[in-house]
């Protein structure tokens, strides 16, 4: 999972949460894929999901704080009820001659973000609001007909509409620890556990993956996403207040293909258990040592 300013995203195939490898992300061609975010802020944030340089979200998909939601779909058209999963395949000759061609983005999903400014209170109003407030007639939450948006905590500035997932899941974990990988602690030794770690999903052997019996395999590790099958995720419009000024940013690279060009038939999920060369015991994913008889589970050589 990635982890940037209180916000936490990550990829899901087939129910599981994908392994990021540095900025990585190994898929088979073929697959439906979803977004996992997980808002830790005390506020609201707006999220904007640019796919191959298009943004898949129009306006924005609100998430609540300490919220989570898994985005499973385009959100095109103002549609709010229905739309196409997201697909990943093979960005092949016929893709980049045809009329969508080839676009700068391609296999690059960038995560933008920023937060709702908090509330201001009745000791940050402006003094020219203030002096228009009748303290005597307030009871409770203060209000008055010429300043109706005023309260015992302010919004300011004009309210906009987003939307938000009317259908998510919310629960009190993300399913786990960030494993991320950084190539540049350790380079090529990192880059080359990586390399075999993935390689147990990636045999030589030339199983069809999803819906890709046309495809031309290992033509290129260049893939985009396209509409998959339907959803019917639904959404609703919420209002905002005003936005902070900042933005935050991340990227992530989707993959078909190993850095030693096989294609990748399975998933590489967080979930997955590296095997002692040694013993053959299947240990955490975390584990750096085999906890049977201690071999290291990181070979380098």
């Amino acid at each position: 999972m990635m982890y940037s300013n209180k916000l936490v995203a990550s990829l899901k195939a087939n129910g599981k949460i994908l392994r990021e490898f540095k900025d990585t992300v190994y898929i088979p061609f073929g697959s439906e894929y979803s977004f996992l975010l997980k808002n830790l802020h005390t506020q609201r944030a707006v999220v904007n999901i640019f796919i191959d340089g298009d943004n898949i979200v129009e306006g924005g998909l609100v998430i609540d704080a300490g919220r989570e939601v898994n985005l499973e779909r385009y959100i095109k058209n103002g549609n709010l009820t229905e739309g196409n999963r997201f697909k990943f395949i093979e960005r092949t000759s016929a893709i980049e001659d045809g009329p969508r061609g080839i676009k700068l983005e391609d296999g690059l999903i960038r995560i933008e973000f920023q937060y709702e400014k908090p509330p201001m209170r009745v000791s940050e109003l402006p003094r020219s609001i203030f002096n228009h407030i009748d303290f005597s007639n307030i009871s409770g939450s203060m209000g008055s007909s010429e300043y109706p948006g005023v309260t015992d905590k302010f919004s300011v500035g004009n309210p906009s509409t987003w939307i938000q997932s009317s259908g998510a899941s919310y629960s009190t974990n993300v399913n786990g620890a960030m494993r991320g990988v950084d190539f540049s602690q350790n380079g090529a030794a990192m880059q080359a556990s990586a390399a075999a770690a993935i390689d147990k999903v990636a045999p030589q052997s030339s199983e069809l993956h999803d819906g890709s019996a046309t495809m031309d395999w290992c033509q290129n590790d260049v893939g985009i996403t396209v509409p998959g099958s339907k959803s019917t995720q639904k959404f609703q419009h919420v209002t905002m207040g005003q936005m902070e000024a900042e933005k935050h940013t991340m990227v992530l690279k989707l993959l078909g293909e190993t850095p030693d060009n096989k294609p990748v038939l399975k998933p590489v999920t967080v979930e997955r258990k590296p095997e002692c060369v040694t013993c053959g015991k299947k240990n955490k994913a975390h584990a750096k040592f085999c906890t049977e008889c201690g071999t290291a589970l990181e070979i380098f050589a």
